[in-house]
């Protein structure tokens, strides 16, 4: 055996290694947005990005926003009132009639596709919840006459200027400052910034789709209904 290799052997190897080098070099390069770390060891190279780490860590986010979000909605909604306290007392009937038209609304909380459905039509939304609440009355509506349809309807309205759109809103806004904060890091790959851009710029959509309808006259005029007059007021 001969203690030295060939010549031509070792310029054959030193070629190799070179080549693999520089395409070692080029993907570090192209890559270098989305590598966390580059380990070498006797069986190679081995090249690890980021982009699921960091994807991780933003879906956890955005669930956290979502899941505060339907806490907060849960509990307003708990405190909706559908019967007048004052002219119907606290009975039990009475409160268990309310309990009844806040339950389809505590269950729509927990709906994570709000602002998907209200951008997709509002009107179908609202008398979907609507009906719900109707329904949901239904067999307190020979005690309580004053839970009609219309009641029902306006009750639906009240919910979502009072308590589903302002707290939309507040999560929509949330993750668009999220997101924009994310697309300024430099650990962030460009493949994850496009998709961090598109749902944006999708929340972008729903925050004015919820302004427009935090403003419009017809749910607006409904919602008063439950708007108890200030002191010194005339109703």
């Amino acid at each position: 055996m001969k203690e030295f290799l060939e010549p031509h052997v070792m310029i054959s190897i030193a070629v190799i290694v070179g080549s693999i080098s520089m395409v070692a070099i080029t993907l570090i390069i192209v890559l270098r947005d989305k590598i966390s770390g580059v380990f070498v060891s006797r069986t190679g190279v081995e090249i690890r990005t980021n982009d699921v780490p960091a994807w991780s860590k933003i879906v956890d986010t955005i669930e956290w926003i979502d899941s505060h979000t339907c806490k907060t909605i849960r509990k307003a909604t708990a405190r909706l009132m559908i019967l007048d306290p004052v002219k119907n007392g606290m009975s039990p009937e009475a409160l268990l009639a309310i309990r009844e038209a806040n339950q389809p609304l505590i269950y729509a909380a927990y709906e994570n596709h709000h602002t998907r459905e209200l951008e997709s039509d509002a009107d179908v939304y609202l008398a979907d919840k609507s009906q719900d609440i109707s329904e949901a009355v239904q067999i307190w509506q020979q005690q309580f006459p004053e839970l009609t349809d219309e009641k029902c309807e306006a009750f639906a309205c009240h919910w979502l200027k009072k308590i589903l759109l302002p707290n939309l809103r507040k999560a929509c806004g949330e993750k668009v400052a999220y997101y924009n904060w994310q697309l300024e890091q430099h650990n962030v790959s460009g493949t994850v910034k496009v998709i961090l851009s598109g749902c944006r710029d999708k929340n972008l959509v729903y925050i004015k789709c919820i302004d427009q309808l935090a403003t419009c006259p017809d749910i607006g005029a409904k919602s008063s209904v439950f708007v108890r007059p200030k002191t010194g007021e005339k109703k």
